[in-house]
């Protein structure tokens, strides 16, 4: 019990005599989809009453056979089905709201996002840009029509200053800027103005004329590094490029499903339908004379779903659970409404099924739980009967389903940490004891499966402390210990543990929170993701530099669970919120963002709760209590 201080797709040439190939498609649709849709106005605050300028949508790939809306425009506001324009006079004042495009054919669809507000007043345009807010153009050559895309009120006229290069034009209702240049000239800016009755907005143009077609020079994304949500539609990625114009863009390899690259703009649109990391993705912008390229970074994350399992024959919390190397799930002991228990269950995932093991020979609560390289499960510590410390260690043979004695520590532990070496040795650090009266560790011992003996350690912690963290660096010579308590109070030093045994820890520079009760997990590059009790507030350790980060989530939670996912994200979920309220809310740590994205919430709010990760890669949270005692509920989190 934790110890509260202040608490293609095979397209053959079937047959192709000497007159030619002929091919069988098989039913196979070879229809090219949408992308890269886009409007011109992403963002429109329009007047109740007054006809809004058309917002024309653009987009690449195959051609677009209908367009739908979600939700409903706005009252007086319609989509065309064919074309895709919003058009029309708003009927009533609608609050700012965010409305998904989809443009469809045989082959698929692409998605955009336009944001309306209808207003009861007139509102001044708000922001003004340009596809191409600096270009290069070439003498005799038809430039591509350089659109801008507005937001704030419809902007009902456009000025430029000064006037445009020979050959150019500027349409005043549109705002296009096209036509073919007939002379060089000089790099120079050029301000268009964008009005209407209620006010204006400016964008400066850096436009040159060359005399011969020059390469793309450089492009650029307005999000080079982007995490995206599944089944949540993006803000449009666009690129800027600087020096000529480019005809085309490409990207390698193939974006994330649901994503899309508007061959013409090169902008990243769509709604992403599948997780994946982090992936670099090359964009090429070119034309006849060259090309340039960026690197855009994508990693799409999603919220998962919980699905309830069978109950737990008995309420409990405080229980370690451990994944077997069968697949199946082991909880061991806790504490229930009667007490400590010596109950043992095992979860098999394949059939939802709980069974009884044998139970331990010992009754006991916040022990560790270490899976031997053997496949054998050592439990030292904890907590016995009437809450009394205990220094006894058994394991459980999961084939012969028995429990035998092993040696004892050399000291009585609660809430001490355990780690299994690289060598099979496991490493037990710190705990309290409560008899015969309270005392706090400062050492730590190691277990010997192989002969079955506990070795006291020379070298001491710098601080007493139980409750804390532990987590074996990359290599396996050091062992990470993090917060924790002691009699002084709360313990918000790190130090660095020798798994050799040299003497010595080495302190970590810096300070963590303070905290009851502190958990950690190993991140797949080597850095360790700790958080502590009734905190909003998780701290990242470097590895490589031995320095914090902290990394803030939504809610403030004590004693949920941490698990590591399988693609590397981290699943936090339940614990204690604000108010003594047990939590049913959970949330997703993005390594490579060092950035939290809410997930799907439990049906059940839990504290103390237990969890393991599956061989499956989804995870089983056991247990727990909440205002109303243990807790039978037992849910499964697939990513």
């Amino acid at each position: 019990m934790a110890l509260w201080l202040g608490c293609l797709v095979a397209l053959s040439g079937c047959g192709g005599g000497s007159g030619g190939a002929s091919f069988v498609g098989f039913g196979l649709n070879l229809t090219q989809p949408p992308a890269g849709l886009s409007y011109a106005m992403t963002s429109a605050v329009y007047e109740v009453g007054q006809a809004i300028v058309p917002n024309r949508p653009t987009a690449s790939g195959g051609a677009v056979e209908r367009y739908a809306v979600a939700p409903p425009l706005p009252a007086g506001l319609a989509l065309d089905a064919g074309t895709g324009v919003i058009s029309g006079a708003p009927t009533a004042v609608a609050a700012s709201a965010v409305y998904v495009v989809t443009a469809e054919n045989a082959g698929g669809s692409a998605t955009a996002r336009v944001q309306i507000e209808v207003r009861s007043t007139p509102a001044a345009p708000s922001g003004l840009t340009y596809r191409e807010s600096a270009a290069i153009y070439t003498v005799g050559q038809a430039i591509a029509a350089n659109a801008p895309a507005s937001s704030g009120g419809p902007i009902t006229g456009y000025s430029i200053a000064p006037a445009l290069p020979a050959g150019l034009l500027l349409d005043p209702q549109t705002g296009v800027i096209s036509g073919t240049p007939t002379a060089a000239a000089a790099d120079a800016a050029y301000t268009v103005t964008g009005t209407n009755a209620a006010g204006s907005a400016e964008v400066t143009l850096q436009l040159a004329v060359q005399a011969a077609l020059a390469a793309p020079a450089s492009v650029a994304y307005a999000t080079p590094r982007a995490l995206y949500v599944t089944a949540q539609a993006i803000v449009p990625n666009t690129a800027q490029v600087i020096g000529g114009t480019p005809s085309a863009f490409s990207v390698m390899p193939t974006l994330p499903g649901g994503l899309s690259l508007n061959a013409l703009t090169g902008a990243i649109t769509g709604t992403p339908a599948a997780i994946q990391p982090l992936t670099t993705y090359t964009v090429t912008a070119s034309n006849s004379a060259g090309s340039a390229q960026a690197q855009v970074q994508i990693a799409v994350t999603g919220s998962g779903s919980w699905v309830s399992q069978a109950v737990l024959p008995t309420g409990r919390h405080y229980a370690p659970v451990v994944r077997l190397q069968s697949g199946k799930a082991l909880v061991i002991g806790g504490f229930t409404a009667s007490g400590v228990t010596a109950s043992v269950l095992v979860y098999d995932p394949a059939g939802n099924s709980w069974t009884a093991a044998a139970p331990m020979l010992t009754p006991r609560s916040d022990g560790s739980a270490t899976v031997l390289p053997d496949g054998r499960v050592l439990v030292a510590g904890g907590d016995g009967a009437g809450i009394s410390p205990m220094a006894a260690a058994e394991i459980y043979d999961p084939i012969a389903d028995t429990w035998q004695l092993a040696a004892s520590m050399a000291e009585a532990r609660t809430r001490a940490t355990s780690t299994l070496l690289p060598n099979g040795k496991v490493l037990v650090i710190g705990g309290y004891s409560r008899i015969p009266s309270l005392t706090f560790s400062q050492t730590a011992e190691l277990y010997d499966p192989a002969f079955n003996t506990w070795t006291s350690m020379a070298t001491p912690l710098s601080s007493p402390r139980a409750q804390h963290a532990a987590q074996l660096l990359p290599g396996g010579n050091e062992v990470l210990v993090i917060g924790g308590i002691n009699r002084s109070g709360f313990v918000t030093s790190a130090e660095r543990f020798p798994v050799n045994d040299s003497g010595a820890t080495t302190p970590v520079a810096g300070t963590v929170p303070a905290a009851n009760v502190y958990t950690s997990v190993l991140l797949a590059d080597g850095d360790v993701l700790a958080m502590g009790d009734g905190s909003s507030t998780a701290m990242r350790f470097d590895v490589a530099t031995s320095g914090w980060t902290a990394s803030v989530f939504s809610s403030t939670r004590s004693l949920p669970t941490m698990t590591t996912l399988a693609d590397g994200r981290v699943l936090l979920a339940g614990g204690t919120g604000s108010g003594g309220v047990r939590l049913t809310t959970a949330e997703i740590y993005n390594p490579d963002f060092d950035a939290w994205t809410s997930a799907s919430s439990m049906s059940t709010g839990r504290s103390a709760a237990s969890a393991v990760l599956l061989s499956d890669g989804s995870v089983l949270v056991v247990g727990g209590f909440s205002s109303s005692g243990e807790i039978d509920a037992v849910e499964r989190f697939r990513p």
